[in-house]
């Protein structure tokens, strides 16, 4: 079994239901998972964003009620992060939900998307991109501990950049659902 097949044995489903956190405004972020290579794009935020200034992230943002639902918040939001369109977008299933410090409560979701789709990222948001394959992610040697914010915590070391935080969370539910099988 491949790993894009296994990924999608171990999703939960879209409509799977949440409780909602009192008091945290809802949110949402698309893990994009390229499929030849099987490779996750990452993003840099810039250093003028209003929370998690520089910190390596996925496309996401806060729950508009023109949205509807949160897959299309995950779905807009890549759209204005990284200028891909919804529909070259496959939402394959979503992780847990995690609370972050900004008293934001996100939902990851997870899409594939073909390689041929060209990325055009938004200046005010996002410094660069970057992939790393998922394979990449499932080395042992990949995670890695440190201090942040005076705070010892677990991060994903790739390419020269620190995955830590929210963002370490969502991988490592990824990355714990994929070894569950």
């Amino acid at each position: 079994m491949n790993l894009l097949s296994k990924l999608r044995a171990v999703l939960d489903s879209i409509d799977k239901k949440f409780q909602p956190e009192e008091n945290l405004r809802l949110a949402a972020v698309l893990i994009p998972i390229f499929l030849k290579h099987e490779r996750v794009l990452f993003t840099k935020r810039t250093d003028f964003v209003k929370h998690h200034q520089g910190q390596i992230a996925f496309p996401g943002g806060k729950f508009d009620d023109k949205d509807g639902n949160l897959s299309t918040t995950a779905l807009r939001e890549t759209y204005e992060e990284v200028g891909i369109k919804p529909e070259a977008i496959e939402i394959i299933g979503k992780l847990d939900p995690v609370s972050t410090i900004s008293h934001h409560h996100v939902h990851p979701y997870v899409g594939l998307i073909s390689d041929d789709v060209s990325i055009k990222i938004n200046p005010n948001e996002v410094a660069k991109y970057f992939f790393v394959p998922l394979t990449k992610l499932l080395e042992k040697e990949t995670l890695k501990q440190g201090t942040f914010d005076g705070e010892t915590r677990y991060y994903y070391s790739v390419n020269d950049y620190k995955i830590w935080g929210i963002t370490a969370g969502i991988v490592s539910d990824l990355i714990a659902r994929l070894k569950s099988i």
